[in-house]
């Protein structure tokens, strides 16, 4: 299951793309990144509003919420018009080399400091992502060198930095914090690009932009959180890197443009890739910490606890003790198997 929610994520984030490009000849990079994560905060909004159950979700953690500042900073506020700085003075094939940046700068962060647990299979398969986010867009790619290279890696880098933050917070409520990353970081970038006398858009470019926003910034938000409780950063950044490819296929399908000898080679490593990372899997003897945390579960060997009676059927979400439990089951780096490796 998450990996079909980090494959939606990409697919909904890379379909995008397009349209993103077309609307800078009508906003500044600036403006229209605040329109975007807007847009996904005020869809968010709406539909905790029409979804919301009697029993409210817990709130976050001081915690929680220091780390939710950070990730808003580095990938709210900064990252975007970073971004859609150097793609305005770039080809559209740049966004596949900020994808592919970002998932190496995710899965080396996550290894290096925040202690993933990275497998043999995991960096093979982040390569083969990358490099087929290079061949897909590496005809074109003529970055106006040094500036628009120094801002898309940079933006890739806060992006990355944003990744391994979210996934320290990613089994609190998923839709909470991707709506709070939209409400604050639309607020900040489209109040500064009014502070710098940046042109308002017209009425029906602003709709089209919140309506983007909705689904490629918001519901891919959402399903990129949620994947991560069960594939952790470096393993949902990877699945991610396809989203170039997803834009890229959505092209030939509904635009009519060509399949190109590029395009079949991209698919074929991103297809070895995904392979990879599906088939990767590692087993050893390891201990679970006794601790509370909040997601939706079944009761699985990962969850044996009691329950007062207002829980509801399985899967549910509540407050729950875990561990601590010592055993040996295949795993991956996900929510419950955080542990070091020796």
């Amino acid at each position: 299951m998450s990996v079909l929610q980090a494959l939606l994520a990409a697919a909904l984030f890379g379909l995008s793309a397009p349209v993103a490009k077309r609307l800078l000849d009508v906003a500044s990079p600036l403006f229209l990144a605040g329109l975007l994560y807007l847009g996904a905060g005020l869809f968010l909004t709406g539909m905790r509003a029409v979804t919301r159950s009697r029993r409210l979700p817990r709130a976050l953690e001081p915690r929680e919420r220091v780390i939710l500042a950070g990730a808003v900073l580095t990938g709210g506020v900064l990252a975007p018009p970073l971004l859609l700085w150097g793609l305005a003075r770039s080809p559209a094939s740049a966004a596949s080399l900020l994808l592919n940046l970002e998932v190496v700068f995710t899965v080396v962060l996550a290894g290096a400091i925040f202690h993933e647990h990275l497998g043999s299979r995991v960096i093979a398969a982040s390569v083969m992502l990358a490099t087929g986010g290079v061949v897909l867009g590496w005809s074109s790619m003529h970055l106006d060198p040094p500036i628009a290279l120094v801002a898309v890696a940079g933006a890739c880098l806060l992006w990355a930095i944003d990744n391994n933050l979210t996934r320290l917070i990613a089994d609190a409520d998923a839709v909470l914090v991707a709506q709070l990353k939209g409400l604050t970081a639309g607020a900040v970038n489209v109040a500064l690009s009014l502070a710098a006398g940046h042109a308002v858009p017209a009425p029906a470019s602003i709709a089209i932009s919140l309506a983007v926003g909705a689904v490629s910034y918001g519901i891919s938000l959402v399903l990129f959180i949620v994947a991560m409780r069960g594939l952790g950063a470096a393993r949902t950044g990877a699945y991610f890197a396809l989203a170039p490819f997803f834009g890229a296929l959505g092209g030939v399908a509904l635009l009519g443009e060509p399949l190109t000898a590029q395009l079949t080679l991209t698919a074929a490593l991103m297809a070895g890739g995904v392979w990879l990372l599906l088939r990767e899997r590692h087993s050893h003897r390891h201990r679970h910490e006794a601790g509370m945390h909040s997601h939706r579960h079944v009761h699985d060997q990962h969850h044996q606890h009691e329950h007062e009676g207002w829980e509801g059927p399985e899967p549910h979400m509540h407050p729950h003790a875990t561990g601590p439990l010592e055993h040996d089951h295949p795993h991956i780096h996900d929510h419950h198997h955080g542990h070091d490796h020796h």
